[in-house]
Order: structure tokens, then C-alpha cells, then sequence
């Protein structure tokens, strides 16, 4: 696990939504390619170049995420098959506000106990002056 430090001072794009949404790089690339205009498995399959069974497993990820949704399109024969879509990007960037921000107010309630010397869960700590 990188420190939050380290993270801070290597933020990009990607590793915000590794950070934020537990994805790995399939999964970064699979949204890539979706913001491309890439819809069907098949698609996204051919152009991260892996196995459709792969890609499902990340779309699935991403979908549970409120990154990309999904749309039935019916065959005229019967059946249907799925398109998959990106989630508009303010939606995503509001989301990562919300997570950041719960960050946030957490890492300074957090202080606020270590520094009353409440509970912390390092009692070896506690004695530090």
C-alpha cells in the first residue's frame, strides 16, 4: 500500500480511480476504451486486447462502481444483448468528491481523538508528549 504521501504527490487520472473505485488497470482501460465510443463486449474485448469473459468481469466492476451502465437493445428474432456505456463525467467527478470529502472529515475527526488522547487504537502512543 502506497502512503498517502506518496500518493499525493503521484496523482493522476488513473490511479485516482484505482484509489477511489478498487479498480485495477483492466479495469482503467476498459473505461478508456468505453469513453472512446466502444459499446459491445466484443469491441472492448478486440481493443484491450484480452478475453470477453475478462472484460464482462471488469464492465461488471465498473457498472457496480457508477462508472459505466448498461442498456438492453432487443434482437428482432427474440433475445437482446447489452451495450455499455460510460456514466457522464461530472457524475463520476461528483462521486469522487463525495468520497473525498468523507475522507477528509474521517482523517480529521481521527486527529482531533489522537490528539485528545481518546481512543486511538495506539496506546503506546498515548503517552508521547
Amino acid at each position: 500500500m502506497k502512503s498517502l504521501r506518496e500518493f499525493v504527490t503521484t496523482l493522476s487520472c488513473e490511479n485516482l480511480l484505482e484509489c477511489v473505485f478498487g479498480l485495477n488497470s483492466l479495469d482503467i482501460h476498459v473505461y478508456e476504451i468505453l469513453c472512446g465510443g466502444a459499446e459491445r463486449i466484443e469491441e472492448i474485448s478486440r481493443a484491450v486486447g484480452r478475453g470477453e469473459s475478462a472484460v464482462y468481469k471488469s464492465l461488471q466492476k465498473l457498472v457496480v462502481a457508477g462508472l459505466v451502465y448498461r442498456v438492453k437493445v432487443p434482437l428482432n428474432g427474440g433475445g437482446y444483448y447489452f451495450l455499455y456505456k460510460p456514466a457522464p463525467k461530472h457524475k463520476v467527478a461528483e462521486e469522487i468528491e463525495k468520497v473525498v470529502g468523507e475522507l477528509c472529515t474521517k482523517i480529521k475527526r481521527t486527529l482531533e481523538e489522537f490528539l485528545n488522547d481518546s481512543r486511538t487504537g495506539l496506546p503506546r502512543l498515548r503517552n508521547l508528549q
